[in-house]
């Protein structure tokens, strides 16, 4: 085999039936110079049974890069460890329920010839697993693919300013950032991270930890308006559980966080499990190691107002935390937030269908599914670079 242009890497725990339809959509990928590194730390076997019986020929293709790690891991460890076995120029981490699109071989063709350090996109196509529910819509997003209607050009983003637009909105979510997660980065980038800190990612979230390590060390960077992968949402993803409220415990009852409780958490951040908390956690992390000064500059009051509206069961752990940093939790910035929220629920009140005005393709059993009915839609859209 060639040495690989892109490693799409995809760490996978005891979730088979997703993770053999991601193998299957990202092998079907007409590009020679791609590798598929999949770290499998389930308990059960299950995937491992798959990938070997009669029949299944995953295993025989050569870009296929399959290791089954049986000693005790987490999320970050997992991510960390399939990292480290990536050989391409580009690396492209994805979950075991997503999958690339071929726009994402042009966009890193493109980056390799022009020695671009990350290609980021601003839209993903959605795919929602026939299990996905949310508490809005519940079953009604299940078996679709979300597309969109029209891609637009790519541009050039300044990747210091967008860290600093991060840090006021305390690490929520990773849009407007160069992501290692559904974004494409430079492996020696990666490495660099590692030899600076010792890991490729830090604290509870490594989609934050990494989009937080590669706007610390890059300048500028390429957000494309064209989707370069297919995001899947199932009942047991994190987007998941988000989705019927239910992503959310004590530090001790989930994997993602129990070493890191112990350890010690971040000052100022609550001690509880839930999206806001882990992305806080690992963005702070992070940074403590690569860029500390900019510690300074995180909205606390933002966290803490945000966990206060959306967990207002963890109000103690919340009071805690605004204690350690000495700032109280804002009440301009609960107001902002309820606003927010309810702007929201009269927009979706306007347009009551799980479809919000989406253009979507229905009954699609699989990832696999999904990226051939995605692949044939986008012949109309194409890679077109920043001027």
């Amino acid at each position: 085999m060639m040495s690989p242009l892109l490693s799409v890497v995809v760490p996978t725990h005891n979730r088979s039936d997703y993770a053999i339809s991601c193998i299957e959509a990202v092998l079907a990928l007409d590009c020679p110079e791609l590798q598929l590194v999949m770290t499998d730390t389930s308990t059960d076997g299950r995937l491992h049974e798959l990938l070997n019986q009669p029949g299944c020929a995953f295993l025989d293709d050569p870009r296929f890069l399959y290791r089954r790690i049986q000693a005790r891991s987490n999320l970050t460890k997992n991510h960390n460890d399939a990292v480290a076995l990536a050989e391409g120029e580009y690396v492209c981490i994805i979950g075991d329920d997503d999958c690339l699109t071929s726009a994402a071989i042009d966009a890193t063709r493109w980056a390799s010839a022009n020695e671009v350090p990350v290609v980021s996109q601003t839209q993903t196509s959605i795919y929602a697993w026939p299990d996905f529910r949310s508490m809005l819509a519940r079953s009604g997003h299940a078996s679709r693919l979300y597309v969109p209607r029209r891609a637009g050009r790519a541009r050039w983003r300044d990747a210091r300013t967008d860290l600093n637009a991060a840090l006021a909105r305390a690490f929520q979510a990773t849009e407007a950032m160069p992501r290692c997660y559904h974004g494409i980065v430079r492996r020696e980038l990666l490495e660099q991270v590692r030899e600076q800190t010792g890991a490729y990612f830090h604290g509870s979230s490594p989609d934050m930890s990494g989009a937080v390590a590669m706007a610390c060390l890059v300048g500028q960077y390429c957000e494309v308006d064209l989707p370069l992968s297919i995001s899947g949402v199932s009942s047991g993803s994190n987007s998941g559980r988000s989705a019927m409220n239910t992503h959310k415990g004590e530090l001790s009852a989930e994997s993602q966080t129990d070493s890191f409780e112990v350890k010690g958490w971040t000052p100022g951040v609550p001690r509880f499990f839930a999206v806001e908390t882990v992305w806080a956690h690992a963005g702070l992390e992070t940074l403590r190691r690569m860029h500390p000064k900019g510690m300074a500059n995180f909205n606390f009051d933002r966290l803490h107002a945000l966990c206060t509206v959306r967990h207002p069961e963890f109000a103690s752990k919340i009071e805690r935390a605004a204690r350690e940093v000495k700032t109280d939790t804002a009440a301009g910035e609960i107001r902002a937030i309820k606003l927010e929220r309810w702007k929201y629920l009269l927009r979706r009140g306007l347009l009551p269908t799980a479809a919000y005005g989406r253009r979507y393709f229905a009954d699609l059993p699989t990832v696999a599914d999904a990226f051939r009915c995605y692949e044939a839609y986008a012949q109309r859209f194409t890679f077109t670079p920043p001027v």
